[in-house]
């Protein structure tokens, strides 16, 4: 099973230490169950601390665990909306950064509306490059993230650089097919491909751009192929129709397999 072994990685805990306990105690109950099965109290206040900072900025990341080989942990929260994880993926994109793990909550805030919480980890997108990635690094996604969100830069813009390289001639085939309905009725997309820098970048834009709002998310590579589900209903919270998936299903597929990185494809 592709997503075995997610929250078992060895690391350094940052942060979380000026959260006022109330504050973190609300978050706690507002985030999702499952959630709160998968991370223990310490860690849930580190991503508390994180909600805690953004205060009214449109958005803010952070660094909550680093690991020894250089790559990071981030957890980034921001106003929900659609197209939040095609401007996350644009933002770390612009840093030269690769998702190796991608979990996306939603949690409801006291004076109404709703507030992502995307956990994120990454490295480097050049295996040549083994800088650590650093707080001020994380920082600056947020910033970058927050023009995204104001307007100032457009995710097209960045989604139009091209991959850093194709996926190998004899790479396995790309998956893109939905899975029967989850739950609460979303519509459950699931795609398997080579991975390669700005891959979640693609598929959340191509989503976006068809009018798709991804509601849960998650996202994994493993010995060099990108795994990634995501819980996706209409702009307006209806489900999908047949005709809608069967249009998303062969765009996302299409994104993927047609595009080359000499004609631009993110």
């Amino acid at each position: 099973m592709p997503w075995q072994g997610v929250f078992d990685w060895a690391g350094a805990d940052l942060g979380g230490g000026d959260l006022p306990g109330a504050f973190a105690d609300s978050f706690s109950a507002s985030m999702p169950a499952r959630y709160g099965v998968l991370f223990d109290p310490r860690t849930i206040r580190h991503h508390a601390a994180v909600s805690y900072h953004r205060g009214d900025r449109p958005a803010r990341a952070e660094v909550w665990r680093v690991f020894p080989d250089g790559s990071a942990a981030l957890c980034v929260v921001a106003e929900d909306r659609p197209g939040l994880l095609s401007a996350i993926a644009a933002a770390l994109v612009s840093h030269r950064l690769d998702v190796i793990t991608a979990l996306v909550f939603s949690r409801a805030l006291p004076g109404g509306g709703t507030e992502a919480v995307d956990l994120l980890w990454v490295r480097r997108a050049s295996s040549s490059d083994a800088a650590p990635i650093g707080p001020d690094e994380a920082i600056s996604v947020g910033e970058v993230l927050s023009a995204i969100l104001s307007g100032a830069i457009s995710v097209a813009e960045i989604a139009a650089r091209p991959f850093a390289s194709p996926p190998p001639a004899d790479a396995p085939p790309v998956v893109v097919l939905f899975e029967e309905n989850d739950e609460s009725g979303c519509a459950v997309l699931r795609v398997e491909a080579p991975d390669r820098p700005g891959i979640l970048l693609s598929i959340a834009l191509e989503l976006y751009q068809h009018g798709a709002q991804i509601v849960r998310s998650l996202v994994r590579t493993a010995d060099g192929r990108a795994f990634n589900r995501f819980d996706i209903v209409e702009f307006s919270g209806a489900p999908l129709s047949r005709e809608r998936r069967d249009q998303i299903r062969d765009a996302v597929f299409a994104v993927l397999t047609l595009h080359r990185p000499s004609e631009g494809a993110a």
